[in-house]
């Protein structure tokens, strides 16, 4: 019984002592199938010989381009010891509306806007203060007019508030903010009956040029709001009665309600972003291409970004002819009890793009090539997705951005693309304030950005 107790024992052991040692890789994937003999080999080479810095972030295109009706916009403000402050606000306009019948003896009962918000991120514990003001200048939605998210704002809306209102973060409810600021009712009560405005969308915005919002937190921490304006729940709503809704058998005045919408086709609407790293680690090594910082950083709301080229890969490549069979690129995630920014708030996808010599960005030529073959994934085999990973059974659990780019850099290979400078964002940064902190090029990272090769040898 013993015995039979002990042989148990051996084998349960062994097993758990494989298990640990096991290393899972695919290094080695297909070299197993090759015929006996060939001279033709496959290889893999690691090459860590990469430049890195962290690098201030390009104004985003933040107006209206997608023309979808569920388009996010940010609303509020985030502040921490590792990014600063980053603020987000927006200016829009508003449509005219059919519902209006304009005539004499108008009086207005209410004028609100309603703000629809698709969630929160930050405390939504905490509330936070809503600020509407009166916009005057004219914005134009065609293709003559493209805005970005440091669009300057200061002296083109009215500083005296329209409305302010604090409300309670709760994801997809909607918020009024009631306007009774008298001088701009009256501008509604100046053109009650004159039908020019209310038919035309151009005289209408050249008299009503929009409204400017902003988002003040309560909590330190601060939160922002993620809002819809195109949805049909985001509109200014009038409250009125004049002579087209009066009836003779009544004894009060009957009132009648006017929606000016803000949908995806008529209404200009800016997302305006603003950081403020003073004060940070960050700011001490911004744009600094000789920085030895062990940190590498993203952000979203067209924040910070890495830069970083390949310094020998010109030289590895010209050592033989080759085929390259992938190419994988490798950014680790600092832990979180270093970083301080837990695993749940990274971003989810990070993205790499090409610097051209004209300074504009270019995507990866992988990405590209599957997007084109399957739009509807965005790409997902290309990667650049929040990766956990684990090297053995009782290893903590690290996290990976990983980029294939083995189509590029055959191309860069084969002297199609020259380009050796690239730029990593956070995929979805109009929409998406969040950030991540990354090992460098240091070489004394141990998981320090690398770029992962399979090659045959000609």
């Amino acid at each position: 019984m013993k015995k039979k107790l002990r042989r148990e024992m051996a084998i349960i052991l062994g097993c758990i002592a494989v298990l640990s040692s096991c290393d899972v890789s695919d290094r080695e994937l297909g070299t197993d199938i090759l015929p006996p003999g060939d001279n033709v080999l496959v290889y893999y080479d690691t090459i860590f010989e990469i430049d890195a810095y962290t690098a201030t972030g390009r104004p985003a295109i933040s107006s209206e381009v997608t023309f979808s009706p569920t388009r996010l916009m940010l609303l509020g403000a985030l502040e921490d010891s590792i990014m600063g402050n980053s603020e987000a606000s927006v200016v829009t306009q508003f449509n005219t509306s059919s519902d209006y019948k304009a005539a004499d003896n108008l009086e207005i009962d209410s004028l609100v806007l309603t703000i629809h918000f698709y969630d929160f991120l930050g405390d939504t514990d905490q509330n936070l203060t809503l600020n509407l003001y009166e916009f005057t200048e004219r914005l134009y939605l065609d293709t003559a007019h493209t805005y970005y998210s440091d669009y300057e704002v200061e002296g083109k809306y009215n500083p005296v508030p329209l409305a302010q209102v604090t409300i309670t973060p709760e994801d997809g409810a909607n918020y009024d903010m009631l306007i009774e600021n008298q001088d701009f009712i009256d501008k509604f009560m100046a053109i009650q009956s004159d039908t020019s405005y209310f038919t035309s969308d151009s005289i209408f915005k050249d008299y009503f040029n929009g409204f400017y919002i902003t988002a003040e937190p309560v909590s330190s921490e601060g939160i922002i709001g993620r809002i819809q304006p195109s949805s049909t729940l985001t509109r200014l709503t009038m409250k009125y009665a004049n002579d087209s809704t009066e009836v003779d058998s009544t004894a009060e005045r009957d009132f009648a309600y006017a929606h000016f919408t803000i949908d995806q086709y008529s209404s200009q609407k800016i997302n305006v972003y603003e950081h403020d790293y003073s004060g940070t680690y960050i700011s001490e090594i911004l744009d600094d291409k000789e920085s030895d910082s062990p940190y590498c950083y993203v952000q979203g709301m067209a924040g910070v970004n890495t830069r970083f080229s390949f310094t020998s890969l010109q030289e590895w490549m010209d050592q033989n002819p080759l085929i390259i069979n992938s190419a994988t690129l490798i950014f680790d995630v600092v832990p979180e009890e270093e970083s301080g920014i837990l695993y749940e708030d990274l971003p989810n996808r990070l993205m790499t793009k090409t610097i051209l010599e004209d300074d504009s960005y270019e995507p990866i030529y992988d990405y590209l090539v599957i997007w084109a073959n399957d739009p509807t994934k965005q790409a997902t085999r290309f990667g650049g997705y929040k990766k956990a990973e684990s090297a053995g059974m009782f290893s903590d659990t690290t996290y990976t951005y990983r980029f294939n780019m083995g189509l590029h850099f055959q191309s860069m290979l084969d002297g199609a693309k020259s380009d050796n400078d690239f730029i990593l964002q956070v995929n979805d940064g109009l929409i998406n304030p969040r950030y991540s902190k990354l090992w460098s090029n240091l070489p004394a990272n141990p998981r320090r950005i690398r770029l992962e090769i399979v090659y045959l040898k000609l």
